[in-house]
């Protein structure tokens, strides 16, 4: 059990690292438990309270992601970053609701002519405190101001963006390319609170931290290490006790 959980422990601090670069990403890490512990009865004195335990490893309880924010990455003037918690609102190319912190934003022309915020692959719309895909102008720059709203070149509203955040963020269900899903667990939507301001022109980095993930990594494998020696001492021991009984 222990080489199983060691092992699940290098793969998530392995996945952290490859996605040093992601654009919004947040870093995982495995959550152990003591698998269950059997008392053993003693051959002397078994009336002794001090009973004897034998453990059965570690395992796996379960996975924690750590939302803090990330880097600001300076960009141009569609991309948002937001400071302290909560997530953007994005529509998927068949109507389905995504939550995602990459701000990294572009703009894309839809089959009706008109131009949408989208992610930067073009294929999620970014979504206004009214859910529906923010229109945006085909040619000019747009600013976004530090409450969401978005405005033109020359000052006109266009909308605002739907900045919202979860009961249980933990409950989240990722789903690929950085977005992410409600869950039973993560409850409903709800109007953001925990953050201070929307910055413009910048959207959010990954929050990995190489040190951090550099050091754990060198330690969980080291306790693979001596997981796997300890296996290696028990099936010595069981060797030579069947030896023995020949």
């Amino acid at each position: 059990m222990g080489i199983n959980a060691q092992q699940k422990r290098i793969d998530t601090i392995a996945n952290n690292i490859a996605n040093v670069s992601t654009k919004g990403f947040k870093s995982t890490r495995a959550n152990f438990k003591d698998a269950l512990y059997q008392t053993m009865q003693r051959p002397v004195q078994p009336q002794d309270d001090l009973n004897l335990e034998k453990g059965h490893g570690t395992l796996v309880s379960g996975f924690t992601t750590y939302y803090a924010p990330g880097q600001l990455v300076e960009s141009d003037d569609t991309s948002a970053y937001i400071e302290g918690y909560g997530f953007f609102t994005v529509q998927g190319p068949t109507g389905e609701i995504f939550y995602t912190r990459d701000g990294d934003f572009a703009k894309s022309q839809g089959a009706d002519g008109n131009w949408y915020l989208t992610d930067a692959s073009n294929q999620y719309r970014i979504l206004d405190q009214n859910n529906q895909p923010i229109v945006i102008p085909g040619t000019g720059k747009i600013n976004i101001g530090t409450e969401g709203i978005i405005t033109s070149e020359g000052g006109d509203y266009i909308a605002t963006l739907r900045i919202v955040d979860f009961p249980n963020r933990q409950g989240l269900e990722a789903t690929g390319n950085n977005m992410l899903t409600v869950s039973e667990t993560s409850g409903q939507p709800r109007a953001a609170t925990q953050y201070g301001r929307i910055i413009g022109g910048a959207y959010e980095g990954s929050n990995v931290d190489m040190g951090v993930e550099l050091t754990t990594l060198i330690r969980a494998q080291r306790s693979l290490q001596m997981a796997s020696r300890a296996l290696s001492t028990a099936d010595e021991m069981d060797a030579t006790a069947i030896n023995s009984r020949r």
